[in-house]
C-alpha cells in the first residue's frame, strides 16, 4: 500500500527540532478529543495505515462535528483516490461549517473544496500554491501539496518539489522518500527512484511499506526476482497485499521465461 494521500498527510513523526507549529498546520477545533484523534489519523499516513486514518478522522468528527479540517482531509484523499462519489458528502459537509471560525489554511482549503464540489476533476494546484505561501516553514503544507501535485493535478515534476521541501524540514522522516520515488518513476528517472527507495528503506527499516515500495520499483523495472523478494519482506512484515504482488511477481517472471 503506497502512501498516497498518506502522504498527503505526511505527519509528522518524530522530529524533535520541529516545533507543533512547524509540524501541524493550525487547526480551528476545540475539542480536544477531536484534535487528538486528528492527529493520530495523520500519523498513520506515516506508515500507510489507511485504515486507521479513516477510523481516527471519523472519531475525531464525532467528537466534532464542525471539524473543518477533518472533512477536508477525507475529501482530499477520498479526490486523489478518484473516489468521487464518497469525496462529495465530505465536501458538503466541509462547505456547511461556518467560514467566519475558520483560520488563514482552512480558509484557502475551503477555496479549494469550493472548485472540487463545482468539478470533482479540477486542478487545486493554486489553492496548494497559496497555502505554502501562507506557512512556508509548515511540513504538513508542503506535504499535502505534494500528494495534490501527484494524484489531483497529475504533476508529479511539481510534488517533486514539493517533497523536497518536506525533506528540508524533516529530513529523517521515510514516508517522503516514498513519495519521492513515485514521483521519480512517474517521471521516468528510475536511478532517483531508485536512490529515493533506498533511503525509505534506510530510515524505515521496521516498516513493511517500504520494502513494498521497493517491490513496487523492481516490479517496474522488470527484476522480477527482486520485485518478490521484496513483495514476500512485506507480506511476512503483516502487509496482507504484498503477498498477492509476489504472486504476481512471480507469475511475470514465468511469463519471461526465468
Amino acid at each position: 500500500m503506497k502512501i498516497r494521500i498518506l502522504s498527503i498527510a505526511l505527519i509528522l513523526g518524530s522530529l524533535s527540532f520541529l516545533s507543533a507549529q512547524d509540524m501541524y498546520l493550525p487547526v480551528s477545533t476545540t475539542s480536544k478529543a477531536a484534535k487528538a484523534a486528528y492527529i493520530k489519523g495523520i500519523q498513520a499516513t506515516d506508515s500507510a495505515d489507511l485504515p486507521t486514518f479513516y477510523e481516527a478522522m471519523n472519531t475525531a468528527l464525532k467528537s466534532d462535528p464542525d471539524f473543518f479540517m477533518a472533512y477536508a482531509y477525507l475529501a482530499i484523499a477520498e479526490t486523489s483516490f478518484t473516489q468521487y462519489e464518497k469525496a462529495a458528502p465530505h465536501i458538503k459537509s466541509a462547505l456547511a461549517i461556518d467560514a467566519t471560525g475558520l483560520n488563514k489554511g482552512e480558509l484557502i482549503l475551503r477555496k479549494a473544496l469550493q472548485t472540487l464540489d463545482k468539478d470533482p476533476k479540477a486542478d487545486v494546484a493554486k489553492f496548494m500554491a497559496s497555502l505554502t505561501d501562507a506557512y512556508p516553514n509548515n511540513a504538513q503544507a508542503y506535504g499535502l501539496a505534494a500528494i495534490s501535485a501527484s494524484w489531483i493535478s497529475k504533476d508529479p515534476q511539481a510534488s517533486v518539489k514539493y517533497t523536497q521541501q518536506v525533506i528540508e524540514l524533516r529530513p529523517e522522516f521515510g514516508g517522503s522518500y516514498n513519495t519521492l520515488g513515485y514521483n521519480y518513476m512517474a517521471l521516468g528517472e528510475m536511478e532517483k527512484a531508485k536512490a529515493a527507495f533506498d533511503k525509505y528503506l534506510e530510515l524505515s527499516p521496521n516498516e513493511p511499506n517500504a520494502y513494498d515500495s521497493m517491490g513496487e520499483y523492481y516490479m517496474v523495472a522488470k527484476d522480477y526476482a527482486r520485485s518478490a523478494e521484496y513483495y514476500d519482506k512485506a507480506a511476512k512484515m503483516g502487509m496482507e497485499l504484498a503477498e498477492e504482488r509476489a504472486e504476481k511477481a512471480r507469475e511475470a517472471m514465468k511469463a519471461a521465461g526465468n
